[in-house]
């Protein structure tokens, strides 16, 4: 275990979580995800074997902490070691654990994770204009809302907004984040 919160723990992911892994082909899950193309079990192990390979990348399982039961991944990507930024990202994968709050536990434990152990400067991310559900979480967790990418996302015969949203170190160390690193 790396993290612990009230419900969930940030862990390393295994390979006896690519079963649960492969929940991200559901089309619901997948709507807010970058990847638009679907995985096969091949291709997740080939993922999971990789996922440690490089400082770039650093990716948790989020698991419920009473059976360790995987229920989505969260991580931060593209680590600039120079510049001390990188990009957040979230999925919670199983459906039966949306709305529980155990996506807004995640996001805090990461953001921990960024700023008291990697010592980054800047977290971002890009969420669609159509998932209010996780531009809520962002922005209850200390997000702030930077810019909109017009129409940079096709889904289903439309195009969407992304939206970009960041938090600074010095935002995390003065906010409400400090008080929930316990």
């Amino acid at each position: 275990m790396i993290l612990k919160g009230e419900k969930i723990m940030l862990r390393p992911v295994e390979l006896s979580d690519l079963d649960r892994l492969l929940n991200i082909n559901d089309e619901e899950v997948r709507q807010y995800l970058l990847s638009v193309f679907p995985l096969n079990r091949i291709r997740e192990e080939e993922w999971v074997r990789n996922l440690y390979s490089n400082q770039r990348d650093v990716v948790f399982a989020v698991a419920l902490l009473e059976t360790n039961q995987l229920v989505g991944t969260t991580g931060l990507h593209g680590i600039d070691w120079v510049n001390r930024c990188a990009e957040f990202g979230i999925a919670i994968t199983d459906k039966n654990f949306w709305n529980q709050g155990l996506g807004t536990e995640a996001t805090h434990l990461t953001l921990r994770y960024a700023f008291e152990y990697l010592n980054l400067n800047r977290v971002q991310l890009s969420v669609y204009d159509y998932n209010p559900r996780a531009i809520h979480v962002y922005e209850k967790c200390g997000f702030v809302k930077e810019g909109v990418l017009r129409k940079a996302r096709y889904l289903k015969g439309e195009y969407h907004d992304v939206i970009v949203m960041s938090m600074l170190a010095q935002e995390y160390f003065t906010g409400c984040n400090a008080s929930r690193s316990g």
